[in-house]
């Protein structure tokens, strides 16, 4: 399948599940709030949060088997990238069985380190445990997901995870209704876990036949290659744990449960505002490692150009609606008592998610050329200023100081340092790229930031129907803009699409005359 084609392919199959995964969540998460009440909820959160944690035992594995097994099937040399899944598995079948170890020790402790309603202590700390549990078997069937996400077959994964999805949704539905609890929704967790992750290695058996997997100890050379990359994006990992999922422990240990959920719901908007443009963006990474080893440089500046570009096409509506429309939002999704602190950590949170987003396609680069030292060393920085921050804020402005410890060393760390960095690995010159991407791009979007401040304030929205019309009637000032600004590319892609069925038509018309002359 041609390149752009497949690249195309593996965004549309990524946003279609992005956008199940965002519809289910989006009817669900009030339903489960209502359900099981603040306190309840806040609870959840807390352990979803600290076992979140055991996660950074992935090692950055699976990046790794991403990066050598593109590069070993772009080579044909599928000898080495059997050796690396290999050696990932036999690793991570014991990082498994210590997160298990971690969870019985975490559960013991639970309720000491928390404080938790004396009803719902045996309850989370069993729930720490089956989710603990949950994690060493994602982990484990992670590496077969990386197999696939080398071989660019997202569309796979996308389909598991849509069923996945459902399937969650269907069983958390049934169990409220029954007046179940948060035991009985990790439970069910767990076994669609399995169950998916069974689908995975299914499909990464068919789809790369010619991988062979030698279980046992590997060679001391295919584990340092495997660490060499892996310890890098290992301590990024760290690093991102302690930015996204460290807050809401923060709130919980400082203030209440019932703080957490005002955090979370925050927190949840801005989550999907970032899967939207990394379930894009994620394709890059492979892509730029087939390119680099290819040794096709002026095909890694067109993907940094391009894809910033399509980065923030995507997600700068996202972010302008939310920060000139976020509190109505909120409002008619969860209810008003939430409108008000919820929006207000959203919109400082969008502070950061604005220029990580734009750097988002440099992200994937830097993977795909294995360039992480200095990456490691900032995400390093970021993550012990955003703790040290939002623990010094937290105890002045509340749940507001964890959003601004969040904030301010990410917009420092992503307008400072990326851009100069990533312009010279391609061999950019910085003032183009910042042009070319950040401010032609961003010109784009005023007036569509205009209409949503004036549609705020002339055109109320009294329900989640009427708020989403009025946001679909203002889109089309988007791709107005978008033809002004980019004029030229945009005759250009047209000029070439007239060449292109030109061309086709020409090839049709000596076939049918070659056919005529033969008959």
């Amino acid at each position: 399948m041609p390149r752009t084609r497949r690249i195309a392919q593996n965004i549309l199959s990524n946003w279609f599940a992005l956008a199940v995964t965002t519809v289910v969540g989006f009817f669900l998460s009030p339903y489960v709030v209502h359900h099981l009440g603040n306190i309840v909820y806040g609870v959840w959160v807390i352990v979803s949060s600290l076992v979140s944690y055991m996660n950074l035992l992935d090692l950055g594995l699976q990046s790794a088997v991403v990066r050598f097994v593109s590069k070993g099937f772009a080579q044909e040399n599928h000898q080495e990238s059997s050796r690396t899944v290999s050696g990932a598995l036999w690793i991570r079948f014991w990082i498994s069985f210590a997160i298990v170890c971690a969870g019985l020790l975490i559960s013991a402790q639970f309720h000491r380190i928390f404080t938790i309603p004396p009803g719902l202590e045996q309850a989370a700390r069993i729930a720490v445990l089956v989710s603990a549990v949950t994690v060493a078997v994602n982990l484990w069937c992670g590496v077969f997901k990386g197999v696939l996400v080398a071989l660019h077959r997202y569309d796979l994964i996308s389909g598991v995870l849509i069923l996945q999805t459902c399937a969650r949704a269907i069983g958390y539905v049934l169990l409220l209704r029954s007046g179940m609890g948060i035991l009985a929704l990790v439970l069910w967790e767990l076994g669609v876990s399995i169950a998916a992750n069974s689908a995975i290695i299914v499909f990464c058996f068919r789809t790369y036949p010619r991988l062979k997997i030698a279980f046992g100890r590997p060679q001391h050379d295919i584990l340092q290659k495997i660490w060499s990359y892996s310890s890098y994006v290992f301590l990024i990992n760290v690093a991102v744990q302690v930015v996204y999922y460290t807050d809401n422990l923060v709130v919980g240990a400082f203030l209440s449960p019932a703080a957490v959920t005002l955090y979370a719901i925050g927190g949840v908007i801005i989550g999907y505002a970032r899967q939207i443009v990394g379930s894009m963006t994620t394709t890059f990474a492979p892509l730029a490692s087939t390119f680099e080893a290819e040794g096709k440089y002026d095909n890694l500046q067109t993907l940094l150009i391009h894809g910033t570009r399509a980065a923030l096409v995507v997600s700068l509506p996202i972010e302008v609606a939310l920060f000139y429309r976020g509190e109505t939002f909120i409002r008619l999704w969860m209810g008003p008592q939430y409108a008000g602190p919820s929006a207000t950590v959203m919109k400082i949170l969008l502070l950061s998610v604005m220029f990580s987003s734009a750097n988002s396609t440099s992200g994937g680069v830097v993977y795909g050329m294995e360039k992480l030292k200095r990456v490691t060393l900032w995400a390093i920085v970021e993550a012990a200023a955003n703790l040290t921050l939002s623990i010094i804020l937290v105890r002045k402005i509340g749940i507001y100081g964890v959003a601004w410890g969040t904030a301010i060393p990410s917009v420092i760390i992503e307008v400072l340092l990326w851009p100069s960095y990533v312009c010279r690995l391609v061999m950019m010159p910085v003032r183009t790229y910042l042009w070319q991407t950040w401010f032609r791009t961003s010109l784009t979007i005023v007036p569509f930031a205009l209409a949503c401040a004036l549609a705020e304030r002339y055109w109320p929205a009294h329900n989640l129907a009427i708020f989403f019309l009025q946001i679909a009637a203002l889109l089309p000032l988007i791709p107005l803009t978008l033809a002004l600004v980019f004029n030229d590319e945009v005759a250009q892609q047209l000029d070439l699409w007239k060449k292109r069925r030109s061309k086709s038509g020409n090839v049709n018309s000596q076939y049918e005359s070659s056919t005529t002359t033969v008959g």
